[in-house]
């Protein structure tokens, strides 16, 4: 008898916990683009005409999860996102893109590289820190920052 109760109650139980679970992702919300993985969770989805780049730190990591917003050369906000977990991040270009550098220890000790999709360093991106530092990433796409520093790309 003791054997027909458990073997019921652990049929209910699957029963009863066949209906959770599953689900879209959050980001798929207003989105057409087909993707349905999960990967741009909290990401913004690259479209036609846009450019992407990788933020990486110096043994070439992905910097995931790094909140940023652009505005266009309107000045209206048109992007609030963080960055993919490759690092990935896409904009149009004229957009100025703003990272949020929390928890990152700035230069020299903690050097962080935009990159473009085969692992070169983008070069010549205007940039300006709120902590000082501005001016131009280096040939290897690394630029200069202080600890939890908010830095704006002019891509």
């Amino acid at each position: 008898m003791k054997k027909w109760i458990m073997l019921l109650v652990s049929g209910l139980a699957v029963v009863a916990l066949s209906g959770c679970g599953g689900g879209g992702a959050a980001y798929d919300e207003g989105y057409t683009d087909g993707y349905d993985d999960g990967f741009y969770d909290g990401a913004r989805v690259p479209g036609e005409s846009m450019t992407t780049l990788f933020l990486v730190d110096v043994d070439n990591f992905s910097l995931g999860g790094v909140p940023y917003y652009c505005v266009d050369p309107s000045g209206a906000v048109s992007a609030d996102y963080v960055t993919a977990p490759n690092g990935e991040f896409s904009f149009y270009p004229g957009e100025r893109c703003t990272f949020d550098l929390l928890g990152f220890g700035g230069t020299p000790d903690d050097p962080l590289f935009i990159q473009d999709d085969i692992g070169f360093g983008k070069s010549d991106i205007p940039y300006a820190c709120d902590g000082g530092d501005n001016g131009m990433t280096n040939i290897d796409g690394n630029f200069d920052y202080l600890p939890d520093d908010i830095c704006t790309f002019y891509l």
